[in-house]
């Protein structure tokens, strides 16, 4: 943890050392919970020192720079929850930029704070608004009374299960801002109904959904009026949202018969753009044995991909899928576990892309492939064989994939796995079990 917070002091000292040099601050964030609680805790800072602009958008294009440049000129930018994969974009094109993300980063070097470039996991350790955070309490130190916004952040980016490594620093650091915490926290000292974590993400994040992000702003800093109407904001959005998870459960068993020969589970409509995050979010955690795409076809498509720590482990990252797939049609990366894209393309040429990119992940993994093939007399026999063996088998080496079928009469394992030696072991370990079964049989 003392190198990123080396560099979030170095950051600092940047900034200092430059304020004669620029008349004012704009503040580049993204529209999600993360990105608001990231903005807020900028613009309570940094209005200390300068006069601040905020703008708060979807995602980051080249068009997007080149308007913003013209808007800046020399004065400071920075970036907040995004950014990282345009460094050299915006280092070629600002005078005075610092990048403060937790985004996968390549090609970063200088005014960057960004918890991958420490061995650190931005999917899961840090958030964009605990990236802000460290950076702002080295300008302004009563800043740690508000550390529960880089928290409500990372709640927001469902790093909460659990709360690990650079998020539990911060929840340690604020002795008097949590009550307590879990999966979720609950906050000291603010209004009763944002004192729960989940519930205060959920209604910032509302107000990024809907276009009202300076609302969401305006609810992080605790202003009474904004709280009252982002309440009923939230109470039609999530009756939009459950109305359409309820349509979706319902259809649960057509989701699955469309995409069995896939990798992933497609989910398309008409929807509204906006629900295609929350909406993977809640999915996933129905179809949790593949990664979930939401797609709106309204207008382009607009894409938001979820998978889960256990997908990952064999193989998935979805912010590589995404950008592969979309190439230069759209933009589209993020995270390994969650990731979205907008793609200016035919619906199914952007399904045939992502399915084959990951599919090639999950491939990626296993260096070493068999499959055991017997034919017995009849297919009864065949499929006891394959039941009995799946038995055995339903807690399989982390590094190794096997799946028994029969086909008719054909009894068929598949065997994959990371290494020869793992390999070897488990052909001789199904063997003794198909012999087993062969024998309880006779």
């Amino acid at each position: 943890m003392e190198n990123i917070q080396k560099k979030a002091a170095e950051i600092a000292s940047f900034f200092l050392n430059n304020l004669s040099r620029f008349d004012k601050i704009y503040i580049v964030s993204h529209k999600d919970t993360d990105g608001i609680t990231a903005c807020a805790l900028l613009y309570l800072t940094l209005t200390r020192f300068k006069k601040v602009e905020t703008k708060i958008i979807s995602q980051i294009y080249l068009k997007t720079l080149d308007e913003l440049k013209n808007e800046v000129g020399d004065n400071l930018v920075v970036f907040s929850d995004l950014g990282s994969s345009f460094c050299r974009e915006i280092s070629e094109k600002f005078r005075y930029y610092i990048i403060l993300d937790h985004h996968p980063v390549k090609n970063c070097k200088e005014n960057i704070l960004n918890p991958h470039l420490f061995g650190y996991n931005g999917a899961y350790d840090l958030s964009g608004a605990g990236a802000a955070y460290f950076f702002c309490k080295n300008l302004y130190p009563e800043i740690k009374k508000y550390s529960y916004l880089a928290i409500v952040g990372a709640i927001g980016d469902k790093q909460n299960d659990p709360f690990q490594n650079l998020n539990l620093e911060i929840i340690k650091e604020g002795k008097g801002v949590f009550e307590k915490y879990g999966k979720n926290i609950f906050i000291e000292n603010i209004e009763d109904d944002l004192r729960d974590g989940e519930y205060f993400s959920s209604l910032v994040n509302a107000c990024g959904t809907l276009n009202k992000a300076d609302l969401g702003l305006q609810v992080c800093i605790q202003n009474k009026e904004a709280i009252k109407k982002a309440k009923k904001i939230f109470k039609k959005y999530d009756e939009e949202l459950n109305t359409a998870l309820k349509h979706f459960l319902e259809n649960k068993d057509k989701i699955i018969e469309e995409n069995k020969k896939r990798s992933v589970y497609f989910i398309v409509s008409d929807m509204k753009r906006s629900l295609t995050g929350p909406l993977s979010t809640l999915l996933i955690k129905v179809f949790n044995d593949k990664p979930v795409i939401v797609i709106s076809k309204r207008n382009n498509l607009k894409i938001s991909a979820r998978g889960t720590k256990k997908l990952v482990s064999q193989g998935l990252h979805l912010g590589e899928a995404l950008k592969m797939a979309v190439d230069r049609k759209g933009e589209g990366g993020g995270h390994d576990i969650a990731s979205g894209a907008v793609y200016n393309g035919e619906i199914e040429e952007f399904m045939e892309k992502v399915d084959f990119e990951i599919k090639k992940q999950f491939k990626k993994r296993f260096l070493i492939e068999g499959e055991i093939i017997i034919n017995y007399e009849d297919e009864e026999t065949a499929a006891s064989t394959a039941e009995a063996v799946n038995v055995d088998n339903e807690k399989p080496l982390k590094a190794t994939l096997i799946e028994s079928y029969n086909n008719k009469n054909e009894f068929i394992t598949l065997i994959k796995s990371e290494n020869m030696g793992t390999f070897k072991n488990v052909i001789d370990d199904m063997l003794v079990c198909i012999k087993s079964s062969e024998i309880m049989k006779e």
